[in-house]
């Protein structure tokens, strides 16, 4: 089910999106947006804009964060700076300032119309900083001199790929096909007067543009003004496209009313281009902790922006954080920021109905409104929930809740409200439509222990269509359903659920009695001290991924055998409202890091075993490969360079025995001339007037046996006679 190279493409996937975004400098700058010479020369209209400050330092700390945990072979700085060498063509990257700041930016450029097709329309250009900009033309043999314009031509084995211009002490570099938007951008970047992207800011955001190590924003408002059009256009095309294939197959199975969620997303996109200004993410990395800010901001005068409030209520101390549990899958804390909870349970009313089309009434919907409101001006203080695995049950995880409470006569009638709702109100309906038949049963009282009532809960999932793929995905998920058992001590509602939550909720009712935990633990504790202003969010949240995908794991219908990963640090969110926006603070630590680079070489190493097994089909396909059959092999090593043929059994069956499970390239063997490990697999060029060995994979994004000298490929012409029809499978 999970295969190795899969698992190892998604870790690299992971690392490389972190590459990409992480940073290292904490620069501190006194400058004020307007004296930002960078800040006033990206355009104010930009589309999108990321940063990078301090360049080369900043991608020597990424390799430091990520030292010992990242699969590939050589650091993200020496990567960067061979990448940035191909862009410019210099090699020894002459007259450029490796520690200044880069800019990459889209926007449309001045006068050009993009009622129709506006993606052609984008200009993205990259402002790189230079000491001396002759010299990087001078000295550059793959740039032209600039012509009338300003405008030089970087080459690459004659064909220009790039253009590029000054602007200040900046190169401003574009794609090669943009000659006339590079000319009008130079010109509008240039202008003594421009205010630029630091004149859109706040104070915020723009001291975090200048001083975090990268810092990337989206403007959401011009977006919806440029492509606004082209997306609702495309969504309602998917929509119509789907309606087509109901009508053409009626029983297609319900397994989700596409019609309904593609309204509820266009709902969803239509809210945030109205009402979202701008989105900002900054990120820092520290040796052993990955920093992130991510900034929402709304528009004024909109739901959002009304939502994006302080409350004071909610800067008291959560004093229920000790109920949260080291070893938890995911722990969620928070205060009850009033106006931000009853606007979001609103929006989220409003697309479940979209998405529930005829089963919720308008009468339904004002009702579960109601309730919500009701629901949230109950809670008096701060929430704790855990959630942990018990891979035993069905579903395989327990949680428990502790809630503090007003009127605890009004909650327990809302809680009755809620499910008489649920019965009545068309939502079992909504399920029903998307293949799940369910059912919510409450009873009151049904114990009694140290004084405290006991209510309890079931709440079932099952497949209309049992026989289904999917249908036995959701028997296997779900199982017997979620069992409930809630009471109220001391002013705190607290409820678990689980297959064991009768000796859970006693548990937790001893806790609350006992005055509660002594003190937080230890995982959450570690939490904090990643986040030090995580004690002013609104909510904090800490979220293992390990834990979740063993969860994930076991609850597939195909048995997989599990495995126990050693893990005891989190990633941590903490999220707060105030002034129009919505600023979450998230802390990756290098620790947990490890710790799932450690587990995909674990299941890499078990599959890898499960291979070597007599009989497996690997091993039998190995096996399968005559004696005699040979390839050609190179030596890497510059002061040998050998090459020649070997067994082509004996190449696979050491590259199967040495392989690293946390390195997507195969090992290298010992080269026979020279006795270093530095032997690859290569190719015999099969031009009889070239002949080379070269190394598989010579030409990038190409065929493995494409010949780095002269062209040829034995795939492509393999290939070319079968779509000619003059070769056989």
């Amino acid at each position: 089910m999970f295969n190795s190279r899969c698992l190892r493409n998604a870790a690299s996937i992971g690392l490389l999106i972190l590459l990409v975004l992480a940073t290292g400098l904490q620069a501190q700058s006194s400058a004020k947006p307007a004296d930002d010479q960078l800040l006033k020369m990206t355009p104010a209209e930009s589309l999108f804009c990321i940063r990078v400050n301090h360049f080369e330092y900043t991608l020597s700390q990424i390799d430091q964060f990520l030292a010992g945990v990242s699969p590939m072979p050589m650091g993200l700085s020496i990567l960067a700076r061979t990448q940035l060498a191909k862009v410019l063509g210099s090699p020894e990257l002459n007259g450029v300032n490796m520690n200044g700041s880069f800019v990459i930016f889209g926007a449309i450029p001045p006068g050009e119309p993009t009622q129709t097709n506006p993606v052609s329309k984008l200009f993205i250009g990259a402002l790189v900083s230079v000491t001396d900009y002759r010299q990087l033309i001078s000295g550059n043999p793959n740039c032209s001199q600039p012509d009338e314009k300003g405008i030089s031509k970087i080459t690459s084995n004659g064909t220009p790929i790039m253009l590029v211009t000054q602007v200040g002490n900046y190169a401003l570099i574009s794609w090669a096909n943009d000659y006339d938007k590079l000319v009008v951008m130079a010109k509008v970047m240039s202008a003594t007067k421009a205010a630029g992207l630091a004149s859109t800011l706040d104070a915020t955001e723009a001291k975090l543009a200048m001083t975090e190590p990268i810092w990337a924003y989206g403007n959401v408002q011009q977006a919806s003004k440029t492509f606004g059009n082209v997306v609702s256009g495309k969504i309602e095309e998917f929509k119509t496209n789907m309606k087509n294939i109901k009508t053409k197959d009626p029983n297609t199975p319900p397994m989700m009313n596409i019609e309904n969620i593609m309204n509820m997303y266009a709902s969803i996109l239509e809210t945030l281009m109205k009402e979202t200004q701008y989105l900002s993410i900054a990120i820092k990395p520290k040796p052993n902790v990955l920093n992130i800010t991510k900034t929402i901001s709304a528009v004024h005068g909109t739901d959002m922006a009304n939502m994006f409030v302080a409350d004071a209520s909610a800067a008291k101390e959560n004093k229920l954080l000790g109920y949260l549990e080291d070893g938890a899958m995911m722990n969620f804390a928070s205060k009850i920021n009033t106006p931000f909870w009853k606007e979001l349970n609103i929006k989220s009313i409003d697309l479940l109905a979209v998405m529930a089309g005829e089963n919720m009434t308008t009468k339904d919907i004002a009702r579960m409104k109601a309730l919500a409101a009701d629901a949230t001006d109950c809670v008096g203080g701060p929430i704790a929930c855990s959630a942990s695995i018990d891979i035993k049950t069905k579903p395989p995880f327990v949680a428990k809740y502790v809630i503090a409470v007003k009127d605890k006569e009004k909650f327990n009638r809302l809680i009755d409200e809620a499910m008489q709702m649920m019965n009545t109100s068309g939502i079992m309906d909504f399920y029903k439509d998307m293949g799940i038949e369910t059912s919510f049963t409450i009873q009151r009282g049904v114990d009694r222990y140290k004084d405290v009532s006991i209510d309890s809960a079931k709440f079932t999932m099952k497949s209309t269509d049992a026989n289904s793929p999917q249908g036995q995905m959701i028997n296997v998920m779900y199982g017997g359903g979620f069992d409930y058992r809630w009471g109220m001590v001391d002013g705190l509602w607290v409820c678990t659920i689980g297959s064991d939550a009768n000796s859970a909720i006693r548990e937790l009712i001893d806790q609350v009695k006992a005055g509660g935990p002594k003190q937080i633990g230890d995982e959450m504790k570690t939490a904090l001290t990643l986040l030090p202003e995580a004690d002013k969010a609104d909510f904090v949240v800490t979220y293992n991924f390990l834990r979740l995908f063993k969860m994930a794991t076991a609850m597939v219908p195909v048995p997989i055998p599990q495995m126990d990963f050693p893990t005891k640090s989190n990633i941590v969110f903490a999220g707060k409202a105030g002034n129009g926006k919505m600023v979450v603070d998230i802390a990756l630590p290098k620790e947990h890091l490890t710790e799932i680079m450690a587990a995909f070489q674990m299941i890499q190493q078990q599959k890898i075993m499960q291979q070597k097994q007599p009989g497996s089909p690997r091993s039998r396909g190995i096996n399968s490969i005559s004696p005699e059959e040979t390839i050609w092999v190179k030596c890497q090593n510059p002061d040998c360079k050998a090459a020649y043929q070997m067994g082509k059994r004996a190449y696979f069956k050491y590259i199967e025995e040495h392989a690293d499970p946390m390195s997507s390239s195969a090992p290298a063997l010992v080269c026979k001339k020279c006795g270093k490990e530095s032997i690859y697999r290569a190719e015999k060029c099969g031009n009889l007037d070239c002949g080379i060995v070269f190394l598989r994979g010579s030409v990038p994004n190409d065929f493995a046996d494409r010949c780095p000298e002269c062209g040829n490929s034995k795939t492509e012409k393999i290939r070319k006679r079968r779509r000619e029809g003059g070769l056989r499978r």
